[in-house]
């Protein structure tokens, strides 16, 4: 099967588990895709959630590394804080400008795990449920280049993106001289964002943190935006 050019989606999700199963994947991998998707009638409260975050040496999925994972799972109601996991990750290229941006050093990463040893608990932790992101095209693109290299196969899986969720919001709120004009919307980043829902201020660029940051704001979406009943499936991205 062949691997899927950087930021192509499958466009069937349920072909795409199927034939994932019919590779020869590892044991935890192919649990992951054994687990059935949701229903296209499952609605966002009745949905588990886990929301993911990485740090990473830059943001090029194709040459940096990923040097921290942070996941939190949630429904629409509650945040399972005691079930968080965050992991470090080792890598050869940290670089100065990346160091001031998340913080992580030379000596935190010096006794870390690879990315092939942690990605087995994270296949674990993300099976049978929901994965969010603020946006997509960090996590879901470096776990694809990860996996490629290290077991020469694909790993996609459909998810909710909260800065997608906020940019379709935002233009729903805009004047009709505002969308003919093009005129830019407010910042999309996850502090701006959850500012707008009134959520409290917190560290930025910490995997864990941000992974609550993102599964608290996608709680404040579904009640603003009214997405409670929405089907999950209406959302994938």
């Amino acid at each position: 099967m062949a691997l899927y050019p950087y930021k192509q989606i499958p466009n069937n999700w349920d072909e795409f588990y199927s034939e994932q199963v019919q590779q020869d994947l590892p044991t935890t991998l192919k649990a992951f895709y054994e687990q059935p998707l949701l229903s296209s009638h499952q609605t966002m409260q009745a949905t588990d959630f886990v929301a993911v975050d990485i740090e990473t040496t830059g943001m090029n999925a194709e040459l940096d590394d990923i040097v921290s994972i942070g996941l939190v799972p949630f429904d629409s109601r509650r945040i399972y804080v005691a079930q968080a996991k965050h992991w470090m990750i080792s890598s050869q290229h940290l670089t100065s400008e990346s160091i001031v941006v998340h913080g992580i050093t030379h000596t935190e990463l010096a006794q870390a795990p690879s990315l092939s040893e942690v990605l087995p608990k994270l296949f674990t932790h993300l099976q049978g449920k929901q994965v969010v992101v603020h946006y997509r095209y960090m996590e879901r693109e470096f776990f694809r280049t990860a996996v490629a290299e290290w077991v020469e196969q694909n790993f996609l899986f459909p998810v909710i993106d909260t800065l997608e969720l906020e940019a379709q919001f935002l233009r729903q709120q805009q004047s009709l001289a505002s969308r003919l004009l093009k005129k830019q919307l407010p910042s999309l980043r996850l502090l701006y964002a959850r500012e707008r829902y009134n959520l409290p201020a917190y560290e930025n660029h910490n995997a864990l943190v941000d992974a609550l940051a993102t599964a608290e704001l996608l709680q404040a979406q579904i009640v603003k935006q009214g997405l409670t009943d929405i089907p999950v499936r209406t959302l994938w991205r």
